[in-house]
């Protein structure tokens, strides 16, 4: 319903008359003087080093779209978003769009997450997923709608038309047809106090005859791209170990590139180390980034030498050996978690940049 406004030549309409006009038609969370209607809020990772150049996390109540090559960590590193996010929020329900049907339960209880509060849907057809995913944000207690991925998507027209049959921007439709929806779906939420937020996944594809400029692109067209708040583009390198295997990864090396700054962020570009199986006092989806925390901390300030050199004083207690300390950083979660966030918050407060290339 549109709103009326009397025009007139004698009186003067200022815009704070036409905010208090748009208030009174369709509520007072159309639109406010000071931003009180933004949303600062972040889902953290666990790897320090990527949610400290994300300021955090991933921003909450918004889109953010995470892509690269094969056994980059991308669904890895979004289900330890959703098990941080079911600890900082345990009210909100969860959901994991398997549309590549290779979620795994098992993995996913490792890497923290409790799957019996997660909902795991399996769409057959894309259009299926759009009006699924759009009816949830709408309810009351969605917190991270996970789509995994955007480049498995089929459409019912490809699914049952014959494989000789070529069928040119389908998916491309499909897709630009749920950013819109999301993108409305997002904004009523943030109207009515609510702050779901969707994590898209998509894979990396290689235009054909390409002698000139990125031959890469991603399937499912543009349109998620312009919406994500963030694009978080991901490299990974397996790390192994001689004396555990030979075969056997025990750890990702995931280098990651943010693309798009539409959300606060401390740092453009770096890595980090996600273990993937115990060793050297660390589980399943921790990351090796204790020598990370103790360089900042000293440069804080906060991690000295004790008087006469007995033992170290660390954030204001004392310490035997460094080691001390990183086993009550890596153990007790609560603490990591704390020391991860006071780090972040301080380099937010103090607005700090890092040159791009100069973090390890």
């Amino acid at each position: 319903m549109p709103v009326h406004i009397k025009k007139s030549q004698k009186a003067t309409t200022t815009a704070a008359d036409l905010l208090a006009s748009f208030q009174q038609e369709y509520g007072e969370s159309i639109g406010s003087f000071g931003g009180q209607l933004v949303n600062s809020d972040r889902i953290p990772t666990g790897m320090f080093e990527l949610d400290l150049a994300l300021a955090g996390g991933f921003p909450k109540g918004k889109s953010t779209i995470i892509y690269g090559p094969e056994s980059s960590a991308k669904t890895n590193i979004v289900l330890l978003a959703i098990a941080k996010h079911q600890l900082l929020w345990p009210d909100k329900t969860n959901v994991f769009f398997d549309v590549e049907n290779s979620f795994d339960p098992q993995w996913a209880q490792k890497l923290g997450v409790d799957t019996q509060k997660l909902i795991v849907i399996r769409p057959s057809y894309a259009e299926q997923l759009v009006d699924m995913c759009e009816s949830l944000l709408f309810t009351d207690d969605c917190g991270v709608v996970a789509i995994d991925s955007l480049a498995a998507l089929i459409t019912t027209a490809e699914s049952e038309a014959s494989a000789e049959k070529s069928l040119v921007g389908g998916s491309g439709l499909v897709v630009g047809k749920l950013v819109r929806k999301v993108t409305r779906a997002l904004g009523e939420a943030e109207k009515a106090g609510r702050y779901p937020t969707v994590l898209y996944i998509n894979q990396i594809r290689y235009k054909i005859g390409v002698q000139f400029g990125n031959p890469e692109t991603q399937p499912g067209g543009n349109a998620p791209q312009y919406q994500a708040c963030l694009r978080l583009r991901l490299y990974g390198k397996n790390v192994t170990d001689s004396k555990i295997s030979s075969v056997m990864p025990v750890a990702k090396e995931v280098t990651f590139v943010v693309n798009k700054h539409k959300c606060p962020i401390l740092y453009a570009s770096g890595k980090f180390t996600m273990v993937t199986v115990p060793h050297k006092g660390l589980r399943v989806g921790q990351s090796d980034d204790f020598s990370s925390i103790a360089e900042y901390l000293k440069s804080f300030g906060e991690f000295e030498k004790a008087e006469k050199g007995k033992g170290w004083v660390i954030r204001g207690e004392l310490y035997d050996t460094q080691a001390e300390f990183k086993e009550r950083f890596y153990n007790d979660e609560k603490f990591g978690n704390e020391i991860r966030q006071y780090i972040i918050d301080r380099m937010m407060k103090e607005g700090t940049l890092i040159e791009e290339g100069s973090y390890d």
